[in-house]
């Protein structure tokens, strides 16, 4: 069921790719490409610490130009994340996999002149997660991942340093609104849980 759906996200980004692309031959207010990178995740309320929990990034990323310095952009993105600590009594990792969707504002500065692109980006904006798959083994949350919170609200925000007009290379940094797994729902006796990470990206924007 869970590669099920990450296979309809796979045509659904392919789809929204050559769409975009056919847009963006006739005008260049809009473009696409991929993305890809990995995450360093933690969790709050899981009783360890350090971005510890690394997994992969990658989607699409589609852009509407709304002024020479000004985006707006939106991405589908297959993202895993959770926490996880070698520690001396065992191993406790929490892994979390997502189908993410940021919707992202950025302002762009240093013209490259001979060229005519902007060297780096910041961006800010907001996100949406589907909790596709989830499983913990060593934390005091084991038996408890049915009780995850499947929907993820989140704030997103980073820079992005362009290499050329192409490639681009950037750092985000993403915290959940709303609770992973709320104590108040479901068990007193156990911690809340909320996520956070950052993302090292690479896009090829067309």
């Amino acid at each position: 069921m869970i590669w099920k759906r990450i296979h309809i996200s796979c045509i659904t980004l392919l789809l929204l790719f050559f769409v975009i692309q056919q847009s963006s031959a006739q005008q260049r207010r809009f473009k696409a490409g991929p993305v890809f990178g990995f995450n360093a995740a933690q969790i709050l309320g899981d009783d360890i610490g350090g971005y510890n929990k690394l997994g992969i990034q990658g989607g699409l990323r589609a852009i509407a130009v709304l002024q020479d310095r000004m985006d707006l952009s939106f991405e589908i993105l297959y993202s895993q994340r959770g926490s996880y600590c070698k520690c001396p009594l065992g191993d406790i990792r929490i892994n979390l996999q997502y189908i993410e969707v940021p919707f992202v504002f950025s302002f762009k500065d240093w013209l490259h002149e001979e060229e005519g692109y902007y060297r780096v980006q910041a961006s800010a904006g907001v996100s949406y997660g589907r909790l596709l798959d989830a499983n913990a083994s060593g934390s005091m949350h084991d038996d408890l991942t049915e009780n995850f919170n499947t929907n993820d609200f989140g704030f997103t925000g980073g820079v992005d340093y362009f290499a050329n007009q192409h490639l681009g290379f950037g750092v985000r940094w993403s915290k959940s609104f709303n609770l992973l797994y709320n104590k108040d729902k479901h068990d007193p006796g156990r911690n809340s849980l909320r996520g956070f990470f950052l993302s090292f990206r690479a896009a090829y924007i067309f």
